[in-house]
């Protein structure tokens, strides 16, 4: 059986031909320069300082006064978001206004919990959960104290179909403008889920070494073969896309699924006991919006968007996941993992997860591996390009994106 004709996020039923997406792609890609301090510098500033990223989901934030912590290593910076007695959500610099401390301490580059305020253990200087400073002790010893206008310091952010996102920049564009055609059709989707596992780490890899990693589905036959050895069916043995939006920024797939997929016993039984999490396949698709599975592929296992420049979106029917890639320097970056779950309806559903969560781990850990093994490569100079097909269609377009924006040629 033939693979399913690639869709464009421009085609409309009856009407004209869209034009080609892989038209002005470049197959072969230049790596040498990706891997300077130049090119590192440059990225950080025209193309991620400028961005919008994910940085959470509203049931982070469960109730009044909850927070989490995030470490951007990426600009040097710690992020406070919480939910503030108004139940509005809110990101801050966590940085005291006295003398630079983190006013929340962050272990491995985060931190959460629930406090309708803060102090900074330093001196004891002290933030309301809507940032406004609270106290100062001994504040009769400081004669240019305005406690009126040292508040923590507030970062842009804006929550759309309960997803949070933070931007770094003085003037952002607005969220909508940037998520484009992405920004809508997600309603009732990422607020039906809580957080049930995250994690990260910080790798010896380029971040578009480590991005590219999870920017097709080409690996995943060969690399997970031991992990996810019954991923590819036999109608499509090397996984390829069967819908394709591709639009200024960012990407949207939708990713097939093994129509003749089994689960092992132990997967089995314990997704018959709660929802079916990644790997299984679900062929009810009534709970999903509009924006997921849009086309209503089947086999589907799930969608993915490419939000540019940094963050890889895997939406299935009962769960979604995301990977964002954060450059440290031009040899490191940071991964952190997120996965989240139609909110568990009874020990059934806590089981299911407690799986996958494992399982995902596991998947990860050979991704890992495989990125450092390819920075360790590309730095021996031995290769000076590397080669895409049609299924990397999410490198050729990220790689000439950034190219462009940096205004290299």
């Amino acid at each position: 059986m033939a693979d399913a004709p690639v869709r464009l996020a421009s085609a409309a039923p009856g009407g004209p031909t869209p034009p080609n997406p892989f038209a002005g792609l470049r197959d072969v890609v230049s790596v040498k320069d990706k891997l300077t301090a130049e090119y590192h510098d440059a990225v950080v500033e025209k193309v991620f300082r400028p961005s919008w990223y994910l940085v959470g989901n509203v049931n982070d934030l469960p109730k009044q006064g909850s927070y989490f912590v995030l470490d951007v290593p990426t600009f040097n910076i710690s992020v406070l978001v919480q939910r503030g007695r108004d139940g509005e959500v809110r990101a801050f610099h966590n940085v005291c206004r006295h003398r630079g401390k983190k006013v929340i301490p962050t272990a491995c580059g985060f931190a959460e919990g629930t406090s309708p305020a803060h102090t900074c253990w330093f001196h004891g200087w002290s933030y309301t959960g809507e940032g406004t400073l609270r106290s100062v002790p001994d504040e009769q010893q400081f004669r240019s104290v305005d406690k009126s206008r040292l508040g923590l310091v507030p970062i842009h952010t804006e929550v759309r179909y309960g997803l949070i996102y933070a931007n770094f920049s003085e003037q952002p564009e607005p969220l909508d403008d940037w998520l484009g055609e992405l920004a809508e059709g997600f309603d009732g989707y990422y607020s039906e889920m809580e957080k049930i596992s995250c994690f990260s780490i910080d790798v010896r890899a380029n971040w578009n070494i480590a991005m590219d990693s999870f920017s097709e589905g080409y690996h995943t036959v060969f690399l997970h073969r031991r992990t996810q050895p019954k991923l590819a069916g036999a109608n499509n043995p090397l996984r390829h896309k069967p819908v394709i939006d591709m639009y200024d920024r960012h990407i949207r797939t939708s990713t097939p699924a093994n129509p003749d997929y089994v689960s092992p016993p132990v997967e089995d039984a314990l997704y018959n006991l709660g929802r079916k999490l990644t790997p299984a396949v679900e062929t009810d698709f009534s709970m999903l919006p509009p924006a997921v599975n849009r086309t209503g592929h089947r086999p589907w296992f799930f969608d993915i968007v490419w939000q540019f420049p940094n963050v890889a979106v895997l939406n299935g029917s009962h769960w979604y996941s995301t990977v964002t890639v954060w450059p440290i320097d031009r040899n490191h970056s940071r991964l952190v993992f997120d996965s989240y779950a139609r909110k568990a309806r009874h020990a059934g559903d806590r089981l299911a997860q407690a799986y996958t969560r494992a399982l995902q781990y596991t998947v990860a850990r050979e991704d890992l591996a495989a990125m450092e093994d390819v920075q360790r490569g590309l730095e021996s100079g031995a290769i000076g390009e590397i080669y895409l097909s049609l299924q990397e269609f999410a490198l050729q377009h990220r790689y000439g994106l950034v190219d462009e924006l940096i205004g290299a040629k």
